[in-house]
């Protein structure tokens, strides 16, 4: 338990700590800004990934680790073992994957290993829109089959790992101001509707909770897509979506930048690169906020940062401070601006706290 239930204006513990193992990926998403990234690509080392890991056991400074900012933790040769070290460390961890290298054999490992949760990052439900991916030489049929495996087996075993297929939907594209006119993946909640259905019944059917199949549809029947879903299968399987975003592009262009507004960034998710730096958030791809890094400061005095510390108060009292964080609440025009900052305190103080769990 930490010492203290605060460090300055950050209440503690921090919800996630997003770890970065290698900012290297096999997919490049059109929604996703891999190919834009500047910054060298590289690996975490596994002393560095241990040596967080054992800051972070039992000081109650983190509840839970994601290993992801970038890329592909899968190809990160040690995954299995830093999974297992943070378990034995007694510390929770999330894992984001693009389910490309999720076979049986590592999905039975990572169980092993203790991991507490997969998040599979499917987004794009079909054929058509897997070709957004960039997932050379992969085609959607072996790509869908694999993760039809994977939750079949976490159907099958007493594992305590949890596993979340997370889909995209693209209602703003329609929007008179759109956010990303650009993806059309489900634009209305019958395509979405039917998605989930689709993939629900790939999963269930042919298993022993098949009988489950017509209360799930239920919930699918639920399911809108101008707002986050989430759909229980089994208390260990689960469908999440959420609307896609700008993130990829929204740096390209010179925007209006933001004087108000929230995020939880810092208050309630920080990051540190394969490299040690640290960043604001899991949304700084390219690590413009970074202001010192793992090898020269802890996490706890990183957090006590004048500059940390300055960033999260304004945000409690709803003030954009940070340049970087000023353009990414911004937007390309003044009414756009204006919108996104008011809509990011409407977001994240009111709808993101009382999410749709159905």
């Amino acid at each position: 338990m930490p010492e203290t239930e605060s460090i300055g204006v950050i209440k503690l513990p921090v919800n996630r700590l997003h770890m970065e193992l290698t900012n290297i990926c096999n997919f490049s998403c059109e929604f996703c800004p891999d190919s834009r990234m500047k910054r060298q690509r590289g690996m975490m080392s596994a002393d560095m990934a241990k040596t967080i890991l054992d800051e972070i056991s039992g000081s109650g400074h983190i509840s839970l680790v994601l290993f992801h900012v970038m890329g592909e933790p899968t190809l990160y040769p040690d995954l299995v073992d830093i999974a297992e070290y943070a378990n034995l460390k007694g510390i929770d961890v999330c894992i984001t994957t693009n389910g490309s290298r999720l076979n049986l054999n590592l999905l039975e490992s990572l169980q092993k290993a203790g991991v507490k949760k997969i998040i599979v990052s499917l987004q794009t439900p079909d054929e058509k829109t897997f070709a957004m991916r960039g997932a050379r030489g992969l085609s959607f049929e072996v790509y869908a089959e694999q993760i039809i495996s994977a939750a079949k087996a976490v159907i099958r075993n007493n594992s305590g790992t949890e596993l979340s297929i997370s889909f995209m939907s693209s209602p703003l594209r329609k929007l008179i101001i759109p956010v990303a006119k650009e993806y059309s993946i489900a634009d209305n909640s019958v395509k979405l509707r039917k998605y989930l259905k689709l993939w629900a019944e790939n999963i269930l059917k042919g298993t022993h909770i098949e009988s489950h199949l017509p209360k799930v549809l239920k919930q699918i029947n639920r399911a809108r897509s101008f707002r986050e879903n989430r759909i229980i299968l089994t208390d260990r399987l689960s469908f999440h979506t959420r609307i896609v975003g700008d993130w990829a592009t929204h740096f390209d262009r010179k925007n209006v930048k933001a004087k108000i507004g929230y995020c939880p960034g810092i208050q309630e998710n920080i990051g540190i690169l394969w490299n040690g730096d640290y960043v604001f958030c899991c949304t700084d791809y390219e690590g413009r906020t970074s202001i010192a890094n793992y090898n020269d400061v802890t996490i706890a005095d990183y957090l006590r940062d004048k500059t940390v510390q300055r960033t999260a108060r304004g945000f409690q009292r709803f003030r954009v401070l940070d340049d970087y964080c000023q353009s990414c609440l911004g937007d390309s025009s003044y009414l756009n601006s204006f919108v996104k900052q008011i809509g990011s305190i409407l977001y994240f103080k009111s709808f993101k706290r009382h999410p749709n769990k159905l």
